[in-house]
């Protein structure tokens, strides 16, 4: 065999050796592959934690259509987090969200005051509103049928010194304040009547000083206002505001003498003509949010 002829089979050869490599590498390759698609995926290991189901803003009380559970990888749920089987929805109804959640985020205890906890009441606070207490009893409380969330006036009743026959005046205090608290009881969610003794509402700063001072002068009553806001007035509700919203208390306007509830007592006030039966009137100057004011009266019919 001449020399030529040599080179060439080794040559062939040698391609032939590579080539058998080549395809054998990928069908090696080729049949890794389709083992591995073949095996199932290692399954995740997740855990059932409590999320927000929609937008909890700062200062709002969470209600169970709030919350749902959602699967959460293992590794990542931390400790803080409310888990499925340990927490249960109605657990945290009542609570005060602290710092918002948006929808979808774990709820976690850092983000929320449970009723009863450390600073529930600061985080039921609207900002630059304060918190303070007045007494009640089961008729000027309205028998119990107050509860924390609801919109009431607050009236004051006192007595007014008039020559040697005191007089009896009743006046709105404050309108639209929002109940916080009835005795120790911030949960909204509860629908049992508490009798309680004290009832803590949210009024603004000078609004506190007003019921300081109001609280000495005379008995104080709640009066219930309907949740239905009305088209007009001061407590109107406006297009861009939501409807669980409301304006902060107002002064109120209105007072009422003991002869206006009385009949009886605005024909003994009153002077009669002529000595006769028939009233006549008289007139009283009323002195109110430091303004004197003269009224007349009209005697008994």
């Amino acid at each position: 065999m001449s020399a030529r002829a040599l080179i060439f089979v080794v040559v062939a050869l040698v391609m032939a050796g590579a080539t058998a490599m080549i395809a054998r590498n990928y069908l090696s390759s080729e049949r890794a592959q389709l083992s591995a698609q073949a095996r199932p995926a290692p399954q995740q290991v997740t855990k059932n934690v409590m999320v927000a189901a929609t937008n909890l803003p700062a200062g709002s009380f969470v209600k169970p259509e709030h919350v749902r559970w959602q699967a959460w990888p293992e590794e990542a749920v931390g400790d803080s987090y409310l888990l499925e089987g340990t927490e249960k929805p109605e657990d945290i109804v009542g609570a005060v969200v602290r710092r918002g959640i948006a929808a979808g985020e774990p709820v976690t205890n850092g983000r929320i005051v449970r009723p009863g906890d450390r600073g529930f009441l600061a985080a039921v606070l609207q900002p630059g509103m304060r918190a303070i207490s007045v007494s009640v009893n089961p008729t000027t409380g309205i028998a119990g049928l107050v509860f924390p969330g609801d919109r009431v006036d607050l009236l004051l009743t006192q007595t007014i010194p008039s020559g040697n026959t005191p007089r009896m005046a009743s006046e709105t205090v404050l309108e639209n304040v929002r109940v916080l608290a009835i005795d120790q009881v911030l949960n909204d969610q509860s629908g049992e009547p508490t009798l309680g003794k004290n009832t803590t509402i949210e009024v603004t700063p000078k609004q506190a000083e007003v019921v300081a001072v109001a609280s000495d002068l005379g008995k104080l009553s709640l009066s219930l206002r309907s949740l239905a806001r009305p088209a007009t007035g001061k407590d109107a509700l406006d297009p861009a505001e939501s409807v669980d919203e409301s304006p902060e208390p107002w002064r109120g306007e209105t007072y009422t003498w003991d002869s206006e509830a009385s009949r009886v007592l605005a024909s003994r006030h009153a002077p009669r003509a002529g000595g006769g039966g028939g009233g006549g009137g008289y007139k009283v100057v009323v002195f109110h949010g430091g303004k004197a004011e003269e009224v007349s009266v009209g005697g008994g019919q």
